[in-house]
């Protein structure tokens, strides 16, 4: 799955989701050489670092299933939903 992530600059960047839980999510970003963990607390997404994130959108790639991993992808679009 694609992802847009928008960082508290502005600043937005490309990702592929390699692993998705209810909680976590093991992504690499297109400019970056490792792939970083992002966690959800409450209702927003963080880095590893402690950044908060917002997901701003989610693409399947194609030839995808995408029918088991939906709910928790759908979940971290949205704010307040758990």
């Amino acid at each position: 799955m694609l992802m847009t992530i928008r960082f508290q600059n502005g600043l937005r960047a490309e990702a592929v989701v390699l692993t998705a839980g209810n909680e976590t999510m093991r992504v690499v970003i297109d400019s970056q050489r490792d792939t970083i963990e992002l966690h959800q607390v409450d209702a927003c997404w963080y880095t590893e670092d402690g950044e908060e994130i917002e997901i701003e959108a989610l693409v399947p790639l194609a030839g995808t299933n995408v029918a088991s991993s939906v709910y928790p992808l759908t979940i971290t679009a949205g704010h307040g939903y758990r």
